[in-house]
């Protein structure tokens, strides 16, 4: 086939256009970096640019629960919006992760730590010289956190409630206010029955007046338990755990022991009185009887914030109340009602527990400062306290100044006794 001059001069120019075109797109567009699904996988995990850059989008269908799924806290934050090395400070911008204030959302230290890192590629060309510097890389302070990766629990994330009554506030929540009580003042709150200026000048909102009746009857320690519950439900934190105001709670102790167990599973920690479950009879059922274990409330009890929430149903929005009626028995041994019988769970013996039920000066002094709880009572006119050196019975008839000071010897009102 013969071409003409003109069709031979078309398909030329159409070749070097062709070439011509090949080689803008060569220097525009580097397609290399789309060769396989994997490097567009990369390309789709783009960094937020409102964070500068630091942290990725966390998936659209993924919200933060409690420390699950893509764990970064919405506390995360930076000193500033970050364009380009141009923008960024001479001074090195660190993210900071700020630790107490939502509840529930944690750092996970295994997965995301690396995302805490921010590289600032500073050269003396910023700071008006000429030279170039290495780069910078800025690393906050990350919290401690177990083999799971869960950050290790703190004492803000323990809830205290106290039960008492206006008859013993001065007889009692008196020497609490002076002893341990000053250990966590933040986490600890009491519940009473009646309004005490003095006390409330002391204590502000951390004095509950629940508006039960001051009585030791079934129904109004009941009432107490329901308004405590609701009010650890509220807060959000890991545990609640209770205690009368007659106990000694050894704070670091009580702190040491809830680490070693996970708020996220089902946890209902204390010590009975008892030792055979409690059997009562079974109001719906004729000729049945309701057996199961139950922690005294007198040596105080922990429960995790897991089985907290599936107590709800029956503990939760005074219903507590409600169920404590259904089987005619006080606030405690509702608790274990709930969780044994009702909820299957198990009661996790801890020997460290102590109420006044129990012989206390069988326990030694050495072995005082692994103790969570101790109480005090009179058997037959003779005191049932712990066997501490300090102060005399006079001073200190329940000796819980005496184990405070033997405990902690560095408060003001220890010096006494150096």
């Amino acid at each position: 086939m013969r071409l003409s001059f003109k069709k031979v001069v078309k398909y030329t120019i159409f070749l070097i256009m062709v070439m011509f075109l090949n080689i803008w797109i060569s220097y525009t567009v580097n397609i290399w970096s789309f060769n396989n699904f994997q490097d567009r996988e990369k390309s789709s995990e783009v960094s937020e640019i409102s964070y500068g850059g630091a942290v990725p989008r966390p998936p659209e269908d993924d919200p933060t629960k409690d420390g699950e799924g893509f764990n970064i806290d919405l506390n995360l934050h930076f000193s500033r919006k970050q364009r380009s090395a141009k923008e960024i400070s001479p001074n090195n911008e660190l993210a900071y992760y700020s630790k107490d204030k939502l509840s529930g959302t944690h750092m996970d230290r295994k997965n995301n730590s690396n995302l805490l890192h921010k590289l600032n590629p500073l050269t003396d060309k910023h700071r008006g010289r000429g030279k170039k510097k290495a780069f910078v890389v800025s690393e906050p302070e990350i919290e401690k956190t177990d083999e799971t990766g869960v950050r290790e629990t703190e004492l803000s994330d323990i809830f205290i409630s106290v039960k008492t009554t206006s008859k013993y506030h001065q007889s009692r929540v008196s020497i609490l206010l002076k002893t341990w009580y000053r250990l966590a003042k933040e986490q600890i709150y009491f519940f009473t029955d009646a309004n005490d200026q003095e006390f409330k000048d002391v204590l502000g909102d951390h004095l509950v007046n629940t508006n039960c009746s001051a009585d030791h009857r079934r129904h109004s320690l009941s009432c107490k338990m329901a308004v405590e519950f609701d009010y650890y439900m509220a807060s959000r934190k890991r545990w609640f755990c209770h205690v009368d105001d007659d106990v000694y709670l050894n704070v670091p102790r009580l702190l040491e022991v809830l680490r070693g167990y996970s708020h996220k599973e089902d946890w209902y920690l204390g010590k009975p009185s008892l030792k055979y479950p409690l059997e009562v009879v079974d109001r719906e059922n004729a000729g049945m009887k309701l057996t199961f274990w139950f922690a005294t409330g007198g040596a105080g009890f922990c429960i995790s914030r897991s089985l907290a929430l599936k107590m709800g149903p029956y503990a939760g929005g005074g219903r507590f109340v409600t169920t404590a009626e259904k089987v005619r028995l006080p606030d405690d041994c509702t608790v274990g009602y709930i969780i044994e019988y009702l909820l299957k769970n198990r009661l996790t013996v801890i020997e460290e527990f102590h109420s006044h039920l129990e012989t206390l000066w069988l326990i030694r002094p050495h072995q005082l400062k692994k103790q969570i709880t101790v109480s005090y009572s009179e058997y037959s006119s003779k005191p049932n306290v712990i066997n501490v050196q300090g102060f005399n019975s006079t001073q200190d008839p329940t000796r819980f100044l005496s184990l405070h000071c033997f405990l902690f010897p560095n408060f003001s009102e220890c010096r006494v006794l150096l």
